[in-house]
């Protein structure tokens, strides 16, 4: 059963680790789900920079739609006398004020040195048109109109900025595409170093814990085998404690603890309590006749007859001292009790050991006095051991080698 609980107990302890392991893992994996969303909106935000919005390409685009659209077309329906010359200057400095505020906006972006060629050769290229249209306007103002106006002029004009316009354009727009292969580099170089990150990361992690994992466990292990021989020391030193050395029964320190425990358990269950004392006759005799060699392996002979007899789980046999012994039987009756007793007494008697200074028989023998009683409150425990002690010198002055039993005290 204690062997079932440790394993219940290693089982525990190992469920722990794993839910941890998963733990550690669901982590990982939400923390790689976090970084990969992440990512995901890194590459949708650079591509709404470079496709969704295309802001220099849109300023450009601007820039040449405000020369055909404001400017030429404004000098054409001038020209055909669509528009007056008040409307037609006022279309003409409106549309060149905003190609230059586009303009502007269009250098405030970021330009690499390669590209300020193109930049600085479009800007002289406006600036030279805006001059023209200035002139143009200067016309239009004329109120003798003195000097005839171009349109085949205006056309190559408008033709040759267009042209320089939609090569800034495509180059922009190389230079857009070109920035979205690196950033798709980019993006699957940090995928690729996230999963990498994270498998390592993982790895570790996993690594670490079936290290710690291992190493509880054979410290726990390690813990059973140190507390199962402690509990085996334990146990050697308990019945050490309780354990007549010399005869292996219990001793005078345990009969005191049964005694008291097993007395007040008959009186809450009103059952009798049965308390038996025996002692060698003629013991000093044997010991000065043998010696005190033999006289120990008569008290041991004795001590093993006690224990072939007794072998109930409820019958306690005792070394009280010397050549003295107790014996205190529980869950039985008066009459089962005196013929245990009777036992007890054959058993030694038919051991058959010599022993020549005894006064009654030529071989050792015991006398025993007992008593059986149901305990009441106002009962003495030490009544009861003066009883026992007082039917055994009955039963020594009676001529010994018997059993003497008493029902009262």
């Amino acid at each position: 059963m204690e062997r079932l609980i440790k394993i219940v107990k290693s089982l525990k302890l190992k469920t722990k680790l794993v839910y941890l392991l998963l733990l550690v893992g669901f982590g990982l994996v939400v923390v790689g789900l976090i970084g990969y969303v992440n990512i995901q909106n890194i590459k949708r935000n650079m591509d709404t920079l470079y496709f969704g919005s295309l802001l220099p390409l849109s300023e450009l685009n601007s820039i040449t739609s405000t020369y055909h659209n404001d400017l030429a077309s404004s000098v054409y329906q001038w020209s055909n006398q669509l528009l007056s010359d008040e409307q037609a200057s006022e279309n003409i400095v409106q549309g060149l004020d905003r190609i230059n505020t586009l303009w502007s906006s269009y250098l405030s972006h970021h330009k690499r040195p390669e590209e300020m060629a193109y930049v600085n050769y479009t800007e002289a290229q406006i600036q030279m048109i805006g001059n023209y249209f200035a002139q143009v306007r200067s016309l239009i103002n004329d109120p003798d109109h003195s000097h005839p106006l171009s349109l085949m002029s205006m056309d190559e004009n408008i033709q040759s900025i267009h042209s320089t316009l939609q090569q800034l354009i495509a180059y922009e727009n190389d230079v857009a595409k070109y920035e979205h292969t690196i950033l798709l580099a980019q993006y699957e170089n940090a995928l690729m170093q996230l999963i990498l990150f994270l498998g390592v990361i993982l790895v570790l992690v996993m690594g670490l814990a079936w290290m710690i994992f291992a190493r509880i466990e054979v410290q726990q292990q390690q813990l059973i085998a140190s507390s199962e021989t402690l509990k085996h020391l334990n146990l050697k030193l308990e019945q050490a404690s309780y354990t007549d050395s010399l005869t292996a029964l219990f001793n005078r320190r345990y009969f005191n603890i049964v005694y008291e425990r097993e007395f007040k358990r008959s009186l809450r269950a009103n059952k009798p309590f049965i308390f038996m004392m025996l002692d060698i006759d003629f013991f000093k005799q044997y010991n000065d006749t043998y010696g005190h060699l033999q006289g120990d392996a008569a008290l041991q002979a004795v001590a093993k007859v006690l224990k072939s007899t007794l072998q109930r789980p409820g019958d306690y046999p005792f070394r009280l001292g010397g050549e003295e012994f107790g014996i205190i039987l529980t869950d039985t009756d008066c009459k089962t009790a005196q013929i245990i007793g009777e036992k007890v007494r054959e058993g030694i008697e038919n051991l058959k050991i010599e022993h020549k200074g005894s006064k009654i028989l030529p071989t050792l023998s015991i006398s025993i006095g007992g008593i059986c009683v149901t305990p009441t409150v106002d009962m003495s425990e030490d009544a009861l051991i003066h009883a026992a002690d007082t039917n055994l010198y009955a039963a020594k002055e009676r001529g010994r080698n018997q059993v003497m039993f008493s029902n009262k005290l």
